[in-house]
């Protein structure tokens, strides 16, 4: 009986590691699978002020159906406001099979008075598709370099850009408290286009570089390279050759006239002639054999036209095959049976 539970248990953990392994094959497999990335750096940084942050992202998206890949270079800055001789920089370079669809830096940083805010991302989509690109909406440059100073305080392009749910979203509530001209200068480079197969957003330099006196530089650009997929291959059927014209092919030559000798030393006799194009036999006949023998007609023996028929033999394939498929699954059925039987009996 525990041997008989034994291998119940036995059969169910194999069934049931054969269906684990196959869903995983189905969800790992699968590049659409993959997960995209989000980039966030330079967040919340740089506040006592004083300071400066300058954080760049550069994107390279690349999707060719089920196939995809993106390669990204981050460089983050940090060092005192208006002396680039003391800024440090990091840098570093990743390609990955995930796509990047959104970054987020920069915002509320460079906070505290005095600091400097400067930030770009670059983002090329390079598609293999059908799809149309179209203008990449923005939402930029809202309540925005308030609290006095020379006018204008607020240097932006496009201006007014204030699209609810935009691609790309900076520079809002950025450089207020005072301080220079134009010390809010943000721009969405002409010519930015999203897709509806990959949109990247950007929200960057959003809350920063408040306190006064502080100035915040951003820039936007999204590039879509779309290359159309290849043709599909088309199968062309070549014509046989054109048949001649047909002919009616004679009929075979008709055998000829049997031969005949005197039963002593008769000459042989002449054959009939061939047959005529309708495959009619010959019209010869034998003739006497020679007199000098002494021999009377010799007689004439038919022989039949056509091969011996061939019968079916050891080359003509196994018969009643069928029969003999179903004799070796009944004993094979049987075999199992016992087998569990005796399974069952010894349990």
């Amino acid at each position: 009986m525990y041997q008989h539970i034994g291998f119940r248990k036995s059969i169910m953990f194999f069934t049931l590691t054969f269906v684990v392994s196959l869903f995983s094959v189905i969800f790992v497999a699968d590049p659409m699978t993959a997960s995209a990335q989000d980039l966030s750096q330079c967040n919340g940084t740089d506040n006592v002020g004083g300071q400066a942050v300058e954080c760049h992202d550069t994107v390279t998206n690349n999707v060719n159906g089920n196939a995809t890949s993106s390669t990204v270079t981050i460089t983050e800055c940090h060092g005192a406001a208006n002396d680039p001789a003391t800024l440090v920089c990091n840098s570093s370079t990743t390609t990955t099979p995930e796509l990047v669809t959104s970054v987020d830096q920069c915002n509320g940083s460079g906070n505290g008075g005095g600091g400097t805010v400067t930030c770009t991302v670059d983002v090329t989509n390079n598609i293999t598709g059908t799809v149309t690109p179209t203008s990449a909406t923005v939402n930029q440059c809202n309540a925005s370099g308030q609290g006095g100073g020379t006018a204008p305080t607020v240097l932006c392009n496009p201006s007014p850009a204030n699209t609810t749910g935009a691609i790309v979203t900076q520079c809002n509530q950025s450089g207020n408290g005072g301080g220079g001209t134009q010390r809010v200068r943000c721009d969405v480079d002409s010519g930015s286009t999203t897709t509806s197969v990959l949109a990247v957003t950007v929200n960057q330099c959003v809350g920063s570089g408040n306190g006064g006196g502080a100035t915040v530089t951003c820039r936007t650009n999204l590039t879509d390279n779309i290359t159309a997929p290849p043709p599909a291959p088309t199968t062309t059927t070549t014509p046989g050759p054109t048949p001649g014209p047909s002919t009616t092919p004679g009929g075979g030559n008709g055998g000829g006239g049997g031969d005949s000798r005197g039963p002593l030393t008769g000459e042989i006799g002449n054959g009939g002639t061939s047959g005529d194009a309708s495959g009619d036999l010959g019209g010869g006949s034998a003739t006497t054999g020679g007199t000098s023998g002494g021999g009377t007609t010799d007689q004439i023996v038919r022989i039949p036209s056509g091969g011996a028929a061939t019968g079916g033999g050891s080359t003509s394939g196994i018969e009643n095959q069928n029969l003999l498929l179903l004799g070796m699954m009944f004993l094979a059925t049987g075999g199992f049976i016992l087998a569990f039987r005796r399974i069952g009996t010894k349990a």
